[in-house]
């Protein structure tokens, strides 16, 4: 018999021994443990995509409940419940009081081409309630050159839309986005259709939409800039008088209002316009413009942030009166009720306590609004107070009032009362924008990281969560990362993006259900440039974080768990410094810790190409590899395996998928991925010797979002737009205990989720 010690293993069988331990501890999670959610009741509206497999994927929202700015609410005249609402980022949606939810209009299924969801207006046909406009458009230039945006029309209430030939910029995710409308049908003539544009003047059609002609400038000018912002409003409304006289068949009076030149009138039809004699400041910029039914105009003006001294006018018998609430306020939002010509509601902007003002006298005196809120839970108690895009007052019943802003949409049904209750009316109205999601091992539910409102666990995908990470701050989240080891504990990053110092990071030892901050920025000994970007976390030590802050910041790394943190000199090199994280909007996870192997990081270095690694912590790094392609700032990936140590992807954009089974030292192209835009890892299938790939990305000339269940050998496409969705998936991230379900974090629609249907 051998000496026991000839059984003692060295070093290099001792680390080997531990990888094979470890991975098995954690293969046991990935491949075996399965946390189902209950389905949902009542189910909720989902789309099914048939695979190439005969597999049907069910695809459907995570609950989450606005979360971004709805620009502006519209109702038809003679249609009971028949609304509209736009957002900035997250399409249009139309009410369905049936089911009390919104369902999206804006979709691969319903438009024949791909469009922006940025919803610079909406009109609707008070003839006819079929028709309804809408024109998008996120900006009017992209790097430097103007951009055109889309004009569609719906003949069925947006279920179908054909594209019209007024290819104008457009900039529904722009400054000036809460003005308007902006598109207006005459109420005489369902073949008027009048656009005001930013850039280019008014113009109109006279064939519902076929065709268009501007309005000569000279008769109607196309805006000056604002001295605080170069996004222009352009012509910021247009409305018509539905009382006055027809000619031709057409409204004669028509009002538009022109940023920085004032409010024009057209008498005639639209044939000749005049500027209406004014005496207030030129540097007023109109906001929205509405006509009551004694056919008197009442416009809301915004001046400056600086010098906040906004109004509200009143154009009757040819003259402006002054009906300013009360001074020092811009003002925006404005409506009438239409059954009631002298009760006016109108808002600051943004909006902030008590000052929503009611009139019932025609602006002669207003009362200040006590509002009461029912709002969603997770809501902080400011979402009221914040950004606000529209205020409606029901044709049929003037107790109901609509209010839109940076967090959805909101309902009150005692609108004549001095003292009035908000409701959150957001059901199936979703607006976040996903930065990162994690899906534990072992954890039924999934956390996510958003912009503005930092995050949120959800326990339920049916039920909307109680509270978010933040508890009420403002904050964005740019990413989470987990120990794989100790997956309880997750970290997240990120700050208030207007005031960054405002820093807000910290970890969760309980599966993200309490937060703390790091001690250093309790401390206040925090570095000052550490903030937003990417980190990860030791798959064996929670105390051992690493950093990599945006803005071409040099990485950090700790390991007291954020109690100092240490900035890498490597990365200051000339050679190195810069090229990780460029700016905190751009779409990039280069930062990963090995899911088996201690102390273990990878970083892909955009500007050189560079794949680089560290064993220790952070603490000294190296060049593991040089052959990767450079030049991805903004959509580079770095993920580990779960539970395989040293197997390291990276998916590149267009530049492809690119995989390592050598702790990084060498990689290969996945054959047929011809462009991967985000990537993640699932549990695997059954009988599968490994996780689960997903990617959305194009493969042999198809794109969509595809599942591997053999590390990419053969790929299965699971959806062409998840959801139906146009919104671009920012991150995807499979989930670790279910097979085949996977999340989907879009920019301007929340987070969708996809899994097999049963």
């Amino acid at each position: 018999m051998k000496p026991i010690e000839n059984w003692r293993l060295n070093s290099k069988q001792l680390i080997l021994a531990t990888f094979i331990f470890l991975s098995v501890i954690f293969m046991q999670n990935i491949f075996t443990a399965s946390e189902q959610q209950q389905p949902c009741s009542p189910a909720p509206e989902f789309a099914i995509f048939k695979t190439s497999t005969g597999e049907s994927y069910q695809w459907t929202n995570l609950r989450m409940g606005g979360g971004g700015f709805v620009t502006g609410i519209v109702i038809h005249p003679t249609i009971a419940n028949l609304i509209y609402a736009r957002t900035d980022v997250g399409g249009l949606y139309r009410w369905q009081p049936e089911k009390q939810t919104w369902i999206q209009l804006i979709q691969s299924d319903t438009v024949p081409q791909e469009v922006p969801l940025n919803i610079e207006s909406v009109a609707l046909d008070p003839q006819n309630p079929n028709i309804i406009y809408a024109a998008t458009g996120a900006y009017t230039q992209s790097n430097n050159k103007l951009k055109p945006g889309i004009l569609l029309k719906s003949e069925n209430q947006g279920q179908s839309w054909q594209i019209l030939n007024l290819a104008l910029p457009m900039g529904g995710n722009e400054f000036w986005r809460w003005t308007g409308e902006r598109l207006a049908v005459d109420p005489k003539n369902s073949n008027i259709v009048y656009f005001a544009s930013r850039l280019n003047g008014l113009w109109y059609s006279q064939n519902g939409g076929e065709s268009w002609s501007q309005i000569n400038s000279e008769q109607v000018p196309i805006g000056e800039a604002h001295p605080e912002t170069n996004q222009k409003a352009g012509v910021s409304f247009v409305t018509f008088d539905p009382t006055s006289e027809t000619l031709e068949g057409k409204t004669k009076t028509i009002y538009v209002g022109v940023s920085g030149k004032g409010i024009y009138r057209s008498q005639n039809a639209g044939q000749t316009w005049e500027l209406l004699k004014h005496n207030f400041d030129i540097k007023l910029v109109p906001q929205q413009g509405v006509i009551n039914s004694k056919g008197e105009l009442i416009v809301s003006f915004y001046h400056s942030q600086k010098q906040p001294e906004g109004k509200v006018l009143k154009y009757t018998n040819n003259t402006w009166e002054d009906i300013t609430p009360k001074s020092g306020r811009n003002y925006s939002p404005i409506a009438v009720d239409p059954q009631k010509p002298d009760t006016i509601f109108v808002s600051s902007y943004p909006m902030t306590p008590n000052d929503i003002y009611r009139s019932t006298d025609g602006g002669k005196q207003w009362t200040s609004l006590k509002n009461q809120l029912n709002k969603i839970s997770w809501w902080p108690d400011w979402s009221f107070y914040t950004l606000i895009g529209a205020i409606a007052i029901s044709p049929q019943n003037s107790h109901h009032v609509w209010l839109t802003n940076g967090f959805g949409i909101w309902k009150t049904e005692d609108g004549s009362k001095d003292q009035i209750t908000w409701s959150g009316m957001v059901n199936g109205l979703e607006e976040t924008v996903a930065f990162d999601a994690v899906s534990l091992p072992g954890d039924k539910g999934v956390i996510t990281a958003i912009a503005d409102l930092d995050g949120l666990r959800h326990e339920s995908f049916c039920e909307i969560p109680k509270t978010s990470h933040a508890q009420g701050t403002f904050n964005t989240t740019t990413q989470l990362a987990y120990s794989f080891n100790h997956p309880n504990f997750v970290v997240s990053v990120g700050a208030n993006h207007h005031e960054p110092h405002k820093i807000r990071a910290g970890f969760s030892q309980d599966q993200g259900k309490t937060w703390q901050q790091f001690d250093s920025i309790k401390n206040k000994t925090h570095p000052p440039k550490l903030v937003f970007g990417n980190v990860a976390v030791s798959a064996t030590n929670p105390d051992h974080i690493v950093w990599q802050p945006t803005n071409d910041q040099p990485p950090y790394y700790t390991q007291d768990r954020g109690k100092t943190w240490t900035k890498i000199d490597f990365f200051e090199q000339p050679d190195i410094a810069g090229g990780a994280h460029t700016h905190l909007w751009n779409r990039q996870q280069t930062l990963a810790a090995d899911s088996i192997k201690a102390d273990t990081f990878y970083l892909y270095h955009h500007r050189k190409g560079y794949f680089l690694r560290s064993e220790n912590g952070g603490k000294t790094w190296i060049i593991a590899n040089q052959t990767l392609p450079s030049g991805i700032w903004n959509g580079a990936n770095v993920k580990t395996v779960p539970g395989i140590a040293g197997e390291v992807w990276v998916s590149l954009k267009e530049k492809g998928l690119y995989r390592s089974s050598d702790f990084g030292e060498n990689f290969s192209g996945l054959a047929g991925v011809e462009e991967a835009q985000v990537l993640s890892f699932g549990k695997a299938a059954p009988g599968a010797n490994y996780p689960t790939v997903f990617i959305h990305g194009r493969i042999k000339g198809e794109s969509g979002i595809f599942r591997s269940s053999d590390f990419g050998e053969t790929w299965v496409k699971i959806a062409d737009h998840p959801m139906n969705s146009f919104a671009n998936p920012m991150v995807i991230v499979g989930d670790m205990n279910t097979f085949g379900r996977v999340f989907i974090g879009t920019g301007g629609n929340g987070f969708i989720y996809g899994q097999p249907q049963a």
